[in-house]
């Protein structure tokens, strides 16, 4: 089991990484397209979320009926053709459309659905605590190799760089991850399952838990990046993002080993809180300090809301549905990010110390949201 969760895991460490590396210059390279205002911005930053939250149940369900490994593959081909197109983008309409095509290729759901999958009851922590701190070091690498590339490369040239590897990425899904010979679910598509999937309450909680953690987070790398550029320059914002990574990967592996032991709902609810206090530190948008300690706070708490929501999820869903199961939990994530984005955009217009209101009121609805948890002997939230 650990073998196999650790190379699709790579497969999405390599996918995050490169879908993650544009991400600090984003918002600062819409300034210099034709077309720009900030809620066009918000947009280019949002769609991408917006397309995967759309995508995410669909791809999960064709994975369940046909398959994970051509599922997969099939949506890392839409989004190479989308860098490519935002390669070539001349406008922020032309990349609006290119990101919402990398969107398209929703396939984070199917992933955590195989390797959940081949992981038993007793072990599914531990694997989804593999596969979350693997995705999450892409990402880390992403903050670390994207100033370094910055130095050199513009950041379209970036988007092809980002083609490049995830195309490597597809290559290694196909010839070195093993399928598992057979669908998960062969039976036609779900009559009634579907709904009381939708009916559980601990299941969707956990679902909306994971939009609001993306809302805030997208919502966070539209402003800081920003804020930062005015202290610092692009190829130096590694000076707050790697101390914030490190701060992360710690606090996401304490969170892990605590909810291993049956502790999942505390944990939530106090990444929640812990959350809501780093972007209070934001107001202070001119301090280095309160800036760099704000990100490192926040940064901790997403990675621990990320790893916990995806093993609990998993705790929750049958092996039938679990494609499915794991694509809405990524739609409710991706559409986080879309709205996340886009409403901090609109607000932008009027008051950048204003924008992160949003981000702030959505950790305090996640704090009461896990507060309404119940309590189970067999899941363990």
């Amino acid at each position: 089991m650990t073998a196999a969760v650790v190379m699709i895991s790579f497969a999405l460490m390599m996918r995050q990484l490169s879908m993650s590396i544009v991400a600090p210059f984003l918002s600062t390279y819409c300034r210099t397209l034709p077309g720009y205002t900030p809620f066009a911005a918000g947009l280019t930053l949002g769609i991408f979320g917006l397309m995967q939250a759309f995508l995410q149940t669909p791809f999960g369900m064709l994975s369940d009926r046909y398959g994970r490994k051509c599922v997969m593959l099939s949506g890392l081909a839409l989004t190479v053709a989308g860098l490519i197109l935002a390669w070539r983008a001349q406008s922020i309409t032309i990349l609006i459309i290119a990101r919402a095509l990398q969107g398209s290729g929703a396939v984070i759901g199917v992933g955590y659905a195989w390797a959940a999958g081949l992981a038993p009851e007793n072990r599914r922590t531990k694997a989804m605590g593999i596969l979350s701190l693997m995705v999450s070091s892409g990402a880390a690498a992403a903050f670390i190799l994207g100033p370094l590339l910055r130095n050199v490369l513009a950041v379209n040239q970036i988007f092809l760089v980002c083609a490049a590897a995830i195309s490597l990425n597809a290559l290694y899904i196909l010839f070195f991850i093993p399928d598992t010979g057979k669908p998960v679910n062969t039976e036609p598509a779900v009559t009634g399952t579907e709904a009381e999937l939708l009916r559980n309450g601990n299941f969707m909680k956990i679902c909306l838990s994971a939009f609001l953690n993306n809302f805030m987070m997208m919502s966070v790398f539209f402003a800081v990046p920003v804020w930062l550029t005015a202290i610092l320059s692009e190829t130096a914002m590694w000076i707050v993002f790697v101390p914030a990574i490190a701060c992360a990967f710690f606090a996401m592996k304490t969170a892990v080993r605590i909810t291993g032991r049956g502790s999942g709902r505390n944990v939530l609810t106090g990444a929640f809180l812990i959350s809501s206090t780093g972007i209070l530190l934001f107001t202070h948008k001119n301090s280095l300090l309160f800036l760099g300690t704000g990100t490192a706070v926040f940064f901790g708490a997403y990675a621990s809301i990320a790893a916990v929501t995806a093993s609990e999820v998993n705790r929750v869903v049958p092996d039938k549905l679990r494609g499915t199961g794991n694509g809405i939990f990524n739609a409710l994530q991706y559409l986080g990010s879309f709205i996340g984005a886009a409403v901090t955009g609109f607000i932008w217009n009027f008051s950048d110390t204003a924008a992160c209101i949003p981000a702030f009121c959505a950790g305090i609805t996640g704090v009461i949201l896990m507060c309404t948890l119940r309590r189970t002997g067999k899941r363990r939230i």
